[in-house]
């Protein structure tokens, strides 16, 4: 509702207003006419079950009671007389017993086999089997009331039969029950047409009762609605007419700060409105004076400011320029005695036995070798290309390892790899070093004492390689912020903080995804690279 609004004039939102309740308008009536048209539907509907309800009791009692008269007549005059003469006399008094008017709750008879033995109306069906007579549904009507007869209770069907009195096929239902000493089905029907003339002039009725009510509802919405918008119109006007007033006295503050009349609007609300707006324009205009008087000093000040500013911005390059210079040349001074230490160790590991002193001396030097890496190419990344060339990630990988074994055997930490051969990536050596230094050297660092460092390398899928370093140490607290620079978890491990941020800036730049899992003391770094 609000975006409805947003940016909408007064007279727009009265639109959408009278819109509104329009269309409410309308749901109620619509509502309204709805049920009255379900209400209308439940009565036709119990109308209906109460006409059928009633038809079936009725036709159900003069069928037990033909039931009845049967049954006695045979226990009656069963001794005395032969059974065809006791038959015949019971169909001549049951055909007396119709509805002369329209054929309706006559008794009729039938064996089980469907012979025919009392019809009142239609006389001429006496002797006949009608056992598969259809009606023009497809129903056997005569065999399917026979056998509902031989239930217990006997049973009703619903069919379509000729009606006597207008000669034309009308809907019935039957009731049916069986005299099994005899097996005679007994049963009685009713036509149902008279029940839907009924219901259709109720439906009749009902259209009438329908539109003289949307008629009535329809003149009193109109009414209601009319004299709901003159009384609206009314006060949007008055509205309208201090919003106007209060806009064009804007205007004028623009250009002579003059005051709003408050005697010229009509509503409290706005009063208090244009009231705030006289007291802002009287604290506008005293600050325009003192800005004024103010602006009178500031030119001068102005130049005084950017004298001293423009001085300090240079003093600042030139600190920034000589602390640049000198970051390169202390990088450069320790790359020489740092490669002729690395040079001898090895000659002498060369030469002789290892010695546990020199082991750990050759490790903390492999440490700050790795480290003066990150600043060499942290300082050189943004003067110097680092051109991609097809490297086997394999052997590369491996040299790495065996470079950091002699930190991990200083830490009392065992090596563990597991790398697939010959994977090639399309990479710059510079950079990928960078990548698997800084991982390796860290698990070693932060990874508990007698525990073993994993180095995995494999392939995912046809194109994309993953390279994993997992450790078990600490768990890290906040990984998603291990990337940033100087940002370190464990202070007393030492470090600068850079090595993970170069890391990370060499995967953005290369489309390397990077995921950083660490619960239960088991922390991995995974790196995918796509081909």
């Amino acid at each position: 509702m609000r975006k409805l609004f947003q940016k909408q004039s007064i007279n727009q939102a009265n639109a959408i207003s009278i819109l509104l309740v329009a269309l409410l308008t309308t749901f109620v009536l619509v509502f309204i006419i709805y049920n009255l048209h379900d209400e209308h539907q439940q009565e036709i509907e119990n109308i209906e079950k109460e006409y059928i309800e009633n038809q079936k009791e009725l036709i159900k009692i003069e069928t037990n009671r033909a039931l009845k008269y049967i049954s006695y007549k045979h226990k009656k005059d069963g001794a005395t007389k032969p059974l065809e003469e006791i038959q015949s006399d019971i169909v001549d008094a049951i055909e007396q017993m119709r509805d002369e008017r329209d054929g309706t709750g006559y008794i009729f008879i039938y064996t089980f086999d469907g012979v025919n033995i009392a019809d009142p109306i239609l006389k001429k069906n006496a002797g006949k089997n009608l056992i598969d007579i259809e009606d023009p549904n497809g129903k056997r009507v005569i065999y399917e009331l026979i056998e509902v007869s031989k239930q217990p209770e006997g049973g009703y069907v619903e069919y379509v039969w000729n009606k006597p009195l207008i000669n034309k096929l009308a809907p019935k239902i039957s009731y049916a029950v069986s005299y099994k000493p005899w097996r005679w089905m007994i049963g009685a029907g009713v036509y149902l047409d008279d029940m839907y003339d009924t219901i259709k002039k109720k439906k009749f009725a009902y259209k009438n009762r329908v539109s003289k009510f949307i008629i009535g509802i329809m003149t009193l919405a109109s009414t209601l609605f009319f004299i709901g918008m003159v009384i609206y119109h009314y006060f949007a006007s008055t509205v309208t007419k201090d919003i106007t007033y209060i806009e064009e006295s804007l205007k004028n503050i623009s250009r002579d700060y003059q005051k709003l009349d408050l005697d010229e609007i009509r509503y409290s609300e706005y009063r208090k409105t244009s009231d705030h707006i006289n007291n802002m324009v009287e604290e506008i205009k005293e600050k325009k004076l003192a800005l004024e008087d103010l602006n009178k000093n500031l030119e001068h000040k102005v130049e005084e400011k950017t004298y001293k500013l423009q001085s300090a911005k240079e003093f600042a390059e030139s600190l920034v320029e000589a602390q640049d210079k000198f970051i390169k040349n202390a990088i450069h001074e320790i790359n020489t005695p740092l490669s002729i230490i690395i040079t001898n160790l090895d000659l002498y590991n060369m030469q002789n036995p290892k010695n546990r002193y020199l082991t750990k001396i050759e490790a903390a030097v492999k440490i700050i070798h790795n480290i003066y890496n990150d600043l060499s190419y942290a300082a050189k990344k943004d003067r110097i290309d680092h051109p991609k060339r097809l490297l086997n990630f394999s052997e590369l990988l491996q040299e790495r390892v065996d470079f950091f074994n002699e930190v991990a055997l200083g830490s009392l930490i065992t090596l563990s790899v597991d790398i697939e051969s010959d994977i090639f990536i399309n990479f710059n050596d510079v950079e990928l070093q960078r990548v698997l230094d800084n991982n390796i050297s860290n698990a070693i660092k932060y990874s508990f004492k007698e525990k073993s460092v994993t180095v995995k390398l494999y392939r995912m899928k046809k194109d994309m390689i993953c390279f994993e370093v997992i450790n078990f140490g600490v768990p890290i607290i906040q990984p998603d912020k291990l990337f940033e620079r100087f940002y370190r978890e464990h202070d007393s491990r030492g470090g600068f903080g850079i090595g993970l941020h170069i890391v990370k800036e060499i995967c953005d730049k290369n489309g390397v995804k990077v995921k950083v899992l660490s619960s239960s003391g088991v922390t991995t770094f995974r790196y995918r690279f796509y081909l």
